[in-house]
């Protein structure tokens, strides 16, 4: 992202302020924050430090595992509440600042190799994901966090001086405004199209009717209609930008709502680019590997061939003249035995020289390798002094037998490769899916707690953070509601909402059921637990006199009312207004809502793979829920699934 896609988003993004950070994940070298807007809207900021910043609607499937930063960010992030966003001096950095019981500012450095830097209120550094040093600055835990020494002036607040001061030394106009005023070079290019200027004019050639119409074309283009659109060429994009750029006129273009919109799209597409690209040099590199293996399996299968060959031709032909070379074997062994082998091997050579038969065939004799050479046919064939013809043939007839079944071995794993290449040829052709979108969905009012609805139709919500809890009994509670706790420390505020209606049995039954899953109870694995009841005047935040209160806690005023529940729940899908929504409460209650349910109980998987088991269940039953939305409805800590 340039500079002025950086001023853009940010611009847009102050949308969203007021939006509490709910989940934060690190995805390779992506980080995805899952927002909850004001207007009860589920938002997804992805940060790709050194490269973007937008919201996306794209579907990322999160980590077995959240990495340490991920971690940090969560501990310091989650629960907060975004309050500025800003561009410092039109560079290439984003501020996201965040309030809630503390103040923390995260830094996303989109320049060079970039960075993601989580500082508190004092911009004292608590953690860069890269720790940086240079000789003027230090990106590391504990320093106060410098901006980096800027690269240019802010194009945004220019005079006729600055311009001219800042183009002098360039090599032509357009380099001048890219590099001195750290626009990149397609927003100078743009700047000089539109006011008409040569861009490789030299800035010594510019009159000041020509410094004022640069000025005046760069105010109209930062504070111009917007008009986000992604530019393609041969049918691939080639870049994205918020406005209706000159340099781009005849070119094809697809225009966006918003900017962030238009950046999602053009950064997914090039995402799936860069994966089949990926994925392409890893099947291009594993293609040629194998030809190789072919090659030298070819080889291997030649030189077995020939060497059996070879084998094959010498046994036949000691078997053929047999007695001829068993004649040989006797008359030097004869020798040997008469003489020693110095005077067996004078007396061949002086035959040799003679012209005898027997001596001309023998080519070569080493006695200490017991091993003799002969020439039949044109063939020199070793032979072992210490055996006959005929065993000597036999050894041979081995060896091509063993050679033969080498070949068969190695014709086998070339069949077995050759399969191997046809089909990653085939894989080759394989198109990577794009990235799926997320349904985006009004949420209702109560998806912002823990929620679900009885068997007799009520709707009973739950607290799911401190700042929640508060909100369901000082914002939620009405006079005719029910409200329930756990009997336990660490559990949550349980609201029924009657609408003045009496409340069954079953349901209060059920609501006390949701009071225990959602408590500390599940965590630690208890098979029951006691919940009580009482009625909304009963819940007072006035302490005692003399005692202390601490904040998001009630005092409970008379009789409570005491319920037995087992610790047990289920997940199931149900309708509301035509949506469909995923639930987990009472088996009762799901059993009513929902067409199947999955039933969960205190168990040894942790929540996240337990979150994917049903995944993968509800995928089978045609359903597409995504594992974030499962967790947000799950009970605190590990379960399993149960007949």
């Amino acid at each position: 992202m340039s500079n002025l896609d950086i001023m853009v988003c940010a611009d847009e993004l102050k949308n969203i302020i007021g939006s509490r950070v709910e989940k934060i994940y690190q995805l390779e070298g992506l980080f995805l924050f899952k927002l909850h807007s004001k207007k009860n809207e589920r938002l997804d900021l992805l940060i790709e430090p050194g490269r973007r910043v937008h919201l996306t609607r794209r579907e990322y499937e999160p980590p077995k595992e959240p990495s340490p930063f991920a971690m940090l960010l969560r501990k310091h992030l989650c629960g907060l509440h975004l309050t500025a966003v800003g561009q410092p001096d039109f560079e290439r950095i984003l501020e996201l600042r965040f309030e809630g019981p503390e103040k923390r500012t995260l830094i996303a450095e989109l320049f060079g190799g970039g960075n993601l830097i989580l500082c508190d209120e004092d911009m004292k550094i608590i953690q860069p994901l890269t720790t940086k040093v240079w000789r003027h600055r230090a990106i590391k835990a504990g320093e106060k966090y410098h901006y980096s020494p800027s690269r240019g002036l802010d194009i945004r607040k220019l005079t006729a001086g600055d311009l001219s001061m800042a183009l002098l030394g360039a090599k032509d106009v357009v380099r001048g405004l890219a590099t001195n005023l750290n626009i990149g070079g397609e927003l100078a290019e743009e700047i000089c199209a539109r006011a008409e200027i040569d861009g490789r004019t030299p800035p010594n050639a510019l009159t000041s009717e020509k410094i004022q119409k640069i000025m005046g074309v760069a105010n109209e283009i930062l504070t111009g209609k917007l008009s986000p659109r992604i530019i393609y060429e041969n049918g691939d994009p080639v870049t994205v930008v918020p406005f209706d750029f000159l340099i781009y006129k005849g070119k094809r273009a697809d225009l966006f709502d918003s900017f962030n919109e238009a950046l999602d799209e053009y950064f997914s597409i090039a995402l799936i680019q860069e994966k089949a690209l990926k994925k392409r040099i890893s099947l291009e590199m594993e293609i040629e590997r194998l030809r190789a293996r072919i090659a030298q399996q070819e080889s291997l299968i030649d030189e077995f061939r020939k060497k059996a060959s070879e084998q094959k031709i010498q046994a036949d032909l000691i078997v053929g003249n047999h007695a001829f070379l068993d004649s040989i074997l006797k008359k030097l062994a004869g020798l040997r035995k008469a003489e020693g082998w110095q005077k067996a091997i004078s007396a061949w050579k002086g035959e040799k020289e003679k012209g005898e038969d027997w001596a001309n065939a023998v080519k070569d004799v080493q006695p200490e390798k017991a091993r003799l050479t002969v020439e039949i046919d044109g063939q020199l064939i070793p032979l072992d002094l210490r055996l006959s013809a005929f065993e000597n043939a036999k050894l041979m007839y081995e060896k091509y037998k063993k050679l033969m079944e080498k070949e068969k071995g190695a014709r086998e794993a070339l069949e077995k490769t050759e399969k191997e290449l046809q089909e990653l040829i085939e894989k080759s052709e394989f198109k990577i899916p794009p990235l799926k979108v997320r349904k985006v969905r009004k949420l209702k009012w109560f998806e912002k707690f823990k929620w679900f609805i009885s068997s007799d139709g009520f709707l009973v919500i739950a607290g799911r953070d401190a700042a929640t809890n508060r909100e369901v009994v000082e914002k939620h509670m009405e006079m005719k509601d029910i409200y329930l706790h756990a009997d336990i420390v660490g559990a949550p505020h349980v609201i029924i909402k009657t609408q003045g209606k009496e409340v069954p049995e079953n349901t209060l039954r059920e609501a006390a059921e949701f009071a225990a899953m959602h408590s500390r109870a599940w965590r630690e694995g208890l098979g029951s637990i006691e919940v009580y009841w009482v009625l909304p005047e009963q819940v007072s935040k006035q302490a005692p006199p003399g005692e202390y209160l601490p904040k998001g806690s009630y005092v409970i005023k008379g009789k409570r009312n005491y319920i037995k529940v087992p610790l047990k729940s289920a997940v199931g899908v149900m309708s509301v207004n035509d949506e469909k929504m995923v639930i987990c409460g009472p088996i009762s209650a799901v059993e009513k809502h929902s067409s199947f349910m999955i039933k969960i109980a205190p168990g040894g998987t942790k929540k996240s793979d337990l979150a994917k088991v049903i995944q993968f269940k509800l995928k089978n039953l045609g359903l597409d829920i995504s594992t974030d939305e499962i967790m947000r409805i799950l009970p605190p800590g590990k379960g399993d699934i149960v007949e």
